[in-house]
């Protein structure tokens, strides 16, 4: 029974359909690594511990609470049981920008109310924690926009704003409009408030949009606004017993209190358990044989629409002296982190007594900054799947990975100090079919084109290009046929790089090879590494920090300069690591955070080669199928040939020697 041969006619079927999926960002909270000889105690992820949830730095607002109840797990109960599982929030008052920097109200109020919910920013009307606008655009400080007359400045959520000036040019006519119909327009002076309400969500008069005229130039036909304030104007209204993934509400206006109350949740290894909106538990696939069986798990929300977004750190609210400071993968999720093994290779830290929060000493040190790493074993998918051996290299089983400033790199031969970014990893059933005579394209450059399938169907003839060019020594036949090997699938592709001899750059499992009207290879356990080493010497400088390196490790430090961390700074410390710091003079609150940029979706166009007609609805296009009438819900070959499933001698009867053949087939006395 040629079952990934099934699956991979399935997946061609569905990629006529299918757009490419859009990159994705995860954001963890802190993980959670339970003593098997403790009892477990309260689970608790807020926004200072989990970096998806909403926060305010300036005035330490946070408003979300994710809580498993004491006692729920240990080593061996894996299990959340119903109503042991909460999520809570509440509003929160927040000042308008134009308030806080101007003096001025919206509409006549000083601020708004602000609700975090399900890792997103919303607005609760009114004050009402079950009555939620989306927060789409809030201008800080000096942010502003400049409006050019007569071209709409499209905003977000299909909203525009539009400005015509006056023939004097003392004032501007603004038209706000949604989806090119207008919802309001005012004529408004230099140094004004322009604010559009309405009746959203059964409340009166609630601000939409609002802005402050802070320039008019008629010289150039331009208006400068600050202090943009927008909220969608679709009401998400939370009642009782309303259902949001496994999660049920307890609602009122003053709060929101979720729990699973008909659902226990299962934190088995290598489960990966929705919970609501974008939120997940993810749990280590660790029950193996020689695994440590340990409970370990994380929250994590998953991102998927284009933007930037900061993966921050455990947040530091310092108001007296400060006890040593560090940051790992455990706590910062911007780390590499490998869940399965409990690896991590990077850790950051502030020497104790740095800073004080008494007399308000807010500056590190020279020499008080470190961030240290090294490489770590990691296991290739071929041989932790199908104890498969990459040819040609001494390290066939394994290579070494080392988190660097935030990114996952590969340390050649194990090398701190020579490193390579990872471009690409297969994992466990990840697949892709590659077409004859077509390229892949893999990422930094790097396609994988499929050159050629011999007549027999058996051969399989793959070259690997860089920037449009054939590598020298990757044009490698693969043979599947009669006398080969699974080792025989394997294909890998070595370089010299950085003064190291054989590095596997690339390597790939041929699972199946198809010759016909549409020739095809399955590829399996792709690996890519690029072929650009970045060569770490002591005295290198990156940002602030200075590196000291070896081969087995990397510590960088502030050895020439001081980290400011005064109110309102954001600090560059090295690539793209930061610390932000609170706009608050009564204490030294602040957290190290990394930017991540989602780009759009590309969509995938149907490849004009692939049927996409199935008349039987077997899986297996027509061009393909020897039999386009099999019964629906009938087991099929590759070749469309369909039969009951527990038929295994193909009699369409259902009887005791099918029995007897599944019995042997477990025994491994004979082959179906």
């Amino acid at each position: 029974m040629n079952k990934r041969m099934i699956v991979l006619i399935a997946l061609v079927v569905a990629v006529v359909a299918v757009p490419a999926s859009a990159e994705t960002l995860e954001v963890r909270g802190n993980v959670v690594d339970l003593d098997p000889g403790g009892a477990q105690p309260y689970l608790v992820w807020n926004a200072a511990n989990f970096g998806a949830f909403w926060y305010d730095l300036d005035d330490n607002l946070m408003t979300e609470e994710l809580t498993i109840t004491a006692g729920t797990l240990s080593m061996w109960d894996r299990t959340i049981d119903e109503e042991c599982l909460i999520y809570q929030t509440s509003p929160v008052y927040q000042q308008y920008e134009v308030n806080r920097n101007e003096g001025l109200t919206v509409d006549g109020d000083t601020g708004y109310y602000l609700e975090g919910w399900m890792a997103e920013r919303y607005v609760a009307i009114n004050g009402k924690a079950d009555t939620l606008c989306k927060l789409l655009v809030e201008f800080e400080d000096d942010d502003n926009e400049t409006l050019v007359e007569y071209k709409p400045w499209n905003m977000t959520g299909g909203f525009a704003l539009d400005a015509q000036i006056g023939l004097e040019g003392t004032n501007v006519l603004l038209v706000l409009s949604k989806n090119g119909s207008e919802l309001d327009s005012e004529v408004v002076s230099a140094g004004e408030v322009y604010t559009y309400t309405t009746n959203i969500g059964g409340e009166s008069d609630v601000p939409v949009f609002s802005c402050y005229v802070d320039a008019i130039y008629i010289v150039n036909n331009t208006t400068q606004v600050k202090y943009v304030f927008l909220i969608d104007d679709d009401v998400l209204e939370i009642e009782t017993g309303d259902e949001f993934g496994i999660m049920e509400a307890t609602a009122s206006s003053n709060y929101i209190n979720l729990s699973n109350k008909e659902d226990t949740v299962d934190l088995g290894a290598g489960n990966t358990e929705h919970i609501m909106g974008n939120m997940y538990f993810r749990t280590a696939d660790n029950d193996g044989t020689g695994e440590d069986y340990r409970l370990r798990f994380y929250p994590f929300v998953e991102y998927t629409e284009p933007g930037t977004y900061k993966v921050r750190g455990n947040v530091v609210n310092l108001v007296g002296a400060q006890p040593d400071l560090v940051w790992n993968a455990a706590n910062f999720g911007a780390f590499w982190y490998d869940l399965d093994d409990d690896l991590m290779t990077e850790s950051f830290r502030i020497e104790a007594n740095s800073l004080n929060g008494i007399i308000d000493d807010r500056s590190v040190d020279k020499m008080n900054l470190s961030y240290a790493t090294h490489p770590v074993h990691q296991t290739y998918q071929l041989w932790e799947n199908e104890g498969l051996l990459l040819s040609g290299v001494d390290n066939r089983t394994h290579y070494f990975i080392e988190g660097w400033m935030g990114e996952k790199y590969v340390a050649i031969n194990g090398m701190a100090d020579k490193l390579t970014k990872l471009l690409v990893e297969f994992e466990d059933d990840d697949t892709e079919t590659l077409y004859l005579g077509k390229k892949w394209n893999l990422s930094d450059g790097f396609a994988l084109e499929l050159v050629d399938i011999d007549d027999t169907g058996n051969k399989a003839t793959l070259q690997l290009h860089k920037d449009g060019v054939p590598l020298t020594d990757s044009l490698k036949c693969i043979n599947t046929g009669p006398g080969s090997t699974r080792q025989d699938r394997v294909y890998t592709y070595l370089k010299d790089v950085a003064g190291e001899d054989n590095i596997p750059i690339f390597s790939c499992y041929v699972v199946a090879v198809f010759k016909g009207d549409i020739s095809y290879v399955q590829l399996m356990y792709v690996f890519l590494i690029d072929d650009e080493v970045l060569e770490i010497e002591t005295g290198d400088e990156f940002g602030v920090m200075e590196a000291t390196a070896s081969t087995n490790y990397l510590t960088l430090a502030n050895k020439k300069d001081t980290v400011d961390l005064s109110p309102d700074n954001t600090e560059h410390i090295m690539g793209n690591i930061y610390f932000k710091t609170a706009n608050d003079t009564s204490a030294i609150r602040f957290y190290p955070f990394v930017e991540r940029t989602i780009g759009g979706e590309e969509p995938t166009p149907p490849p004009e080669t692939i049927p996409a007609k199935d008349t039987d609805h077997d899986g297996v296009p027509d061009v393909w199928d020897a039999d386009n009438s099999t019964t629906p819900g009938y087991w099929v070959n590759s070749d469309g040939i369909g039969r009951r499933w527990g038929d295994m001698n193909g009699d369409g009867k259902l009887t005791s020697v099918d029995a007897l053949m599944i019995l042997q087939a477990a025994a491994e006395k004979i082959n179906l």
